[in-house]
């Protein structure tokens, strides 16, 4: 029998999978709208006709996706040291001797993946960082990292700790690493092949291609905010996913939230400066709520204790 904390995560992953399709449409369709003025359509309709029944073959959309393409797999191959740059790091061995902190903070996680009856174990390093907070990275879970600052790892207590890496391994688990990746890529070559294309091929002068020139030109106002709200909704649904995840693991909410509020309270009082903007949205805490890719504080803990197991 499926629990209700299994129906919410499935609920969310259906929405999260539902904003990635409308970026995959909108990434066509402006590429569409590209081939319509290379190729100066008579219309919109004929243009989008001809493209699509590949009488004229889609050369910049295809185009489009073959970047987008080569750009997720580079980051599949470099993520470990894109993520982790900017700070020393040092990759937890057990087959090394590990200090009492390490061997606990590597203990944490072999409970949790038995726990969890995971079959792979993601690659654990500590950054060197004086602010707390943690994130994981990877293309799926054969790949996937966790990484936690080693001023986290002084001042949390193991249950806080374990909550941590917790919220971590269930985004690993939940697949939306992967996903904002993607999200994350597509949108800077959409915004981009919308600023370009709207202004190229100036020599065709059809009504199909002035009209497709017309509605990049709007694109161009209305992207970046528009984008701008999916990532977001992405990313704060991908937050409260991993804290419910976390606190399933654990079987209670407190760790995680005693986790958060001493997070939230050190940030507060410190004015910390991040040398690798790449991670700032994979990161278990964010600053600001209005625009920024992590729900308040207040409104995480709120959901977490209305958790029920």
């Amino acid at each position: 029998m499926t629990s209700h904390f299994e129906r919410i995560i499935a609920y969310n992953r259906y929405k999260t999978y539902a904003v990635l399709c409308v970026y995959i449409a909108i990434f066509i369709f402006i590429g569409l709208l590209a081939d319509i003025i290379r190729i100066d359509a008579p219309s919109l309709q004929e243009g989008f006709a001809m493209l699509l029944s590949l009488y004229e073959f889609p050369l910049i959309t295809f185009g489009m996706a073959l970047v987008a393409l080569c750009i997720i797999l580079f980051s599949i191959r470099q993520f470990s040291r894109i993520m982790l740059s900017g700070n020393e790091y040092k990759r937890i061995n057990p087959n090394n001797v590990l200090s009492r902190k390490e061997s606990s903070l590597y203990g944490i996680l072999q409970d949790l993946l038995k726990s969890a009856n995971c079959p792979f174990e993601p690659a654990l390093y500590i950054m060197e960082a004086p602010y707390m907070n943690a994130f994981a990275s990877g293309w799926n879970e054969k790949n996937s990292m966790i990484a936690v600052t080693s001023a986290l790892l002084e001042h949390l207590n193991e249950d806080e700790l374990k909550a941590v890496v917790a919220h971590e391994l269930s985004h690993i688990r939940h697949g939306d690493v992967r996903l904002t990746m993607c999200v994350g890529i597509l949108s800077n070559i959409m915004l981009l092949g919308v600023n370009i294309f709207a202004f190229y091929f100036s020599s065709s002068q059809s009504q199909g291609a002035k009209s497709a020139r017309t509605i990049l030109l709007i694109l161009q106002f209305i992207l970046p905010l528009f984008t701008l709200v999916l990532s977001l909704f992405i990313s704060r649904n991908r937050e409260y996913m991993a804290d419910s995840g976390a606190a399933y693991l654990m079987k209670e909410s407190e760790p995680m939230v005693r986790a958060l509020q001493k997070i939230s309270q050190d940030y507060s009082q410190n004015q910390y400066q991040e040398p690798n903007p790449t991670r700032a949205n994979a990161y278990l805490f964010g600053i600001g709520e209005i625009l920024s890719t992590h729900p308040s504080v207040q409104n995480r803990i709120k959901a977490l204790l209305g958790q029920h197991f």
